[in-house]
């Protein structure tokens, strides 16, 4: 749907989750919510175990699959009022089809694990691929933040000095702005392990934080007057970034981050955004 925030729902915790989150946002942007359930059927895994017919009527699927999304959005609804929702339910591959759809919507919100995940896994194998293949912006919702009253929820971006850090500001700054909350921006100064390739020389991480504030402050000057209502926070480290904001995600509300950073590697994915989008413990934001 275009101009929506499409959530891919299939039932799972991990997807009611990503629902609530996504039915926040819709409101907060003023655009409808459009809940997906992409049923894949017939199911190849299913022939040969003995089950009886009605586990194996398509219809009966489609019907159970429509009777959960259509109580989901119920729940949206009234867990944001004035929120749109609408609700599909398309037959194909559910990483075809959601990529489809991303293409045209204003977000895709995916919960982090579908329903065939193991308890130990912490990005399922559809999330992983939409988040690879994906152009446009996608949120990963694991888990939503404790909301302490009286406290400012958290949106932190994750910042490098490449051109991808002035998108990823300006967007964490936007979903502060719409929801009323504070950015942190985080520049940590290098993600190599700068002490093995130098030969092991002592490297003056005093000096390094300094770089890192410079180059930081310069891109705040440049983007936070777009948002000036927005409070924001700098913090340099000479650490790795996937640690630096792994370690500021915890009770934040969102983490924002680019596909890639400085480096210009050909995968899908930077590695600092592989490391946060798996382990994060807040929803993440992954910007194009």
């Amino acid at each position: 749907m275009t101009g929506a925030v499409v959530v891919a729902f299939d039932g799972s915790v991990a997807a009611r989750e990503a629902a609530y989150w996504a039915a926040e946002e819709a409101v907060a942007r003023g655009c409808p919510l459009q809940l997906v359930h992409v049923l894949h059927w017939p199911v190849r895994a299913l022939a040969g175990l003995g089950l009886p017919e009605a586990a194996l009527d398509g219809e009966r699927a489609r019907a159970a699959a429509t009777a959960a999304i259509e109580l989901a959005a119920e729940r949206c609804r009234q867990h944001a009022p004035g929120l749109e929702a609408r609700v599909e339910v398309l037959r194909g591959e559910a990483v075809e089809v959601l990529s489809r759809l991303a293409a045209d919507a204003e977000l895709l919100v995916l919960g982090a694990c579908g329903q065939t995940a193991a308890p130990s896994v912490l990005l399922g194998s559809s999330a992983a691929e939409l988040l690879r293949g994906t152009a446009g912006p996608v949120v990963v919702v694991r888990d939503t933040p404790v909301r302490r009253a009286g406290v400012a929820q958290q949106v932190v971006a994750g910042v490098d000095g490449s051109p991808a850090s002035a998108r990823v500001l300006r967007a964490a700054l936007a979903a502060a702005g719409r929801r009323g909350w504070e950015v942190t921006a985080v520049h940590a100064w290098s993600d190599l392990p700068l002490e093995a390739l130098t030969g092991r020389v002592d490297l003056d991480r005093a000096a390094a934080r300094e770089r890192a504030a410079a180059t930081l402050a310069a891109l705040v000057a440049d983007v936070h007057p777009e948002h000036p209502a927005v409070p924001l926070r700098q913090v340099a480290a000479a650490d790795h970034p996937a640690a630096a904001l792994l370690d500021r995600a915890a009770g934040a509300a969102l983490l924002a981050v680019g596909r890639h950073g400085r480096g210009a590697a050909p995968a899908p994915l930077g590695s600092v955004c592989h490391a946060v989008a798996h382990y994060a413990p807040c929803p993440v934001a992954v910007v194009t």
